[in-house]
C-alpha cells in the first residue's frame, strides 16, 4: 500500500507543534514588562566550565537583564542532543525579541564563538545595542569545576572537561577588534561586572 503525503498539509501539522511548542515555552520562560529605554543584548566569548552562567547571574543582579541559557532549555525540552539545536534556537530567538519589544534588556548565556557568522547575522536583526564580554579562566580552574558541576536546578550543563577540550580545539575565539570587554573569572566576577557596567553607562 503506498502512503501519500501532502507536502503543504505536512508542513501545516509541524508548525503547528512548533507554535504549540513556543506557547508552552513563553509559559514556562516568561516575558516580564522591563524598564530599559535601550535595551541590549550581551554575549560572552567563552567555553564551558569558565563562567559563564555565574558570570551572566551576576551581571544580571546588577542590571536587572533578563538571562537567556541554552542548557535551561536543553532541560525543559528534555533533549541535550545536537538534534534540538533548530528547535532550541527558534524558542530562543522568539522569546529574545518579545524581551527586548517590552523594554529588557538579555544575557545571552551560550558559546557564541560556536557558529559565531551565524549567530551575528540573526543577532544584528535586532536593532539594539551587542556587548561581547570575553571570559578567561586557568585551564586547572576549569577541570575542577567540571568536576564538581551538577545539574541541580542552578546549573542546567552536563559539559565535561572532554568537551572543554573540544571546544577549545574546534571553535576560534570571536575576533578580538569585537570584543568589548574581558572578564577573569577567577578574580572578583561582581567588581568586574561593574566597571564593565560603568564603562558602558549600563548601570545607574
Amino acid at each position: 500500500m503506498r502512503i501519500v503525503i501532502d507536502e503543504r498539509e505536512c508542513f501545516l501539522f509541524l508548525r503547528g507543534i512548533i507554535m504549540d511548542l513556543k506557547e508552552k515555552f513563553i509559559r514556562d520562560f516568561p516575558v516580564p514588562m522591563g524598564e530599559k529605554e535601550e535595551p541590549y543584548i550581551i554575549v560572552f566569548d567563552a567555553y564551558c566550565g569558565q563562567g559563564k552562567s555565574y558570570t551572566a547571574r551576576v551581571i544580571a543582579q546588577l542590571d536587572h537583564s533578563i538571562i537567556l541559557n541554552n542548557d535551561h532549555v536543553r532541560y525543559w525540552l528534555d533533549d541535550y542532543t545536537t538534534n534540538s539545536s533548530n528547535t532550541l534556537y527558534e524558542l530562543q530567538y522568539h522569546r529574545l525579541g518579545l524581551l527586548l519589544q517590552n523594554h529588557n534588556s538579555c544575557i545571552w548565556d551560550y558559546c557564541a564563538g560556536h557558529n559565531w557568522e551565524d549567530k551575528k547575522k540573526h543577532l544584528d536583526e535586532y536593532d539594539v545595542r551587542r556587548y561581547i564580554i570575553r571570559l578567561t579562566c586557568d585551564e586547572d580552574v576549569v577541570r575542577e569545576r567540571m568536576e564538581k558541576r551538577k545539574v541541580d536546578g542552578v546549573n542546567y550543563s552536563i559539559a565535561d572537561f572532554d568537551e572543554y577540550l573540544w571546544c577549545k580545539e574546534n571553535i576560534p575565539p570571536i575576533d578580538d577588534s569585537l570584543i568589548d570587554f574581558i572578564i577573569d573569572t577567577e578574580k572578583d566576577v561582581e567588581e568586574q561586572a561593574k566597571c564593565f557596567l560603568k564603562k558602558y553607562k549600563l548601570m545607574k
